[in-house]
């Protein structure tokens, strides 16, 4: 029994992956930009001075958990 993995082949050319892995960092830094503006503009929804840096060290945690995972399925 092996223990390998199949390989996979990949039949696009060298411009079609570029272009898809330029569209996926795109994709990634939008939802940075708006991870961290929509946690902005929830501070200024609440008062409270505890729940600003909960809700901006929330934002930043979710993404490191997004951009960790990403990276380990590959």
């Amino acid at each position: 029994m092996s223990t390998h993995a199949p390989a996979m082949t990949d039949d696009r050319t060298p411009e079609e992956r570029l272009k898809a892995a330029n569209r996926r960092t795109g994709l990634l830094l939008a939802a940075i930009a708006l991870l961290f503006f929509v946690g902005i503009f929830l501070t200024r929804l609440f008062d409270d001075p505890r729940l600003s840096p909960a809700i901006l060290g929330g934002a930043a945690v979710l993404f490191l958990i997004i951009a960790i995972g990403r990276h380990l399925r590959k």
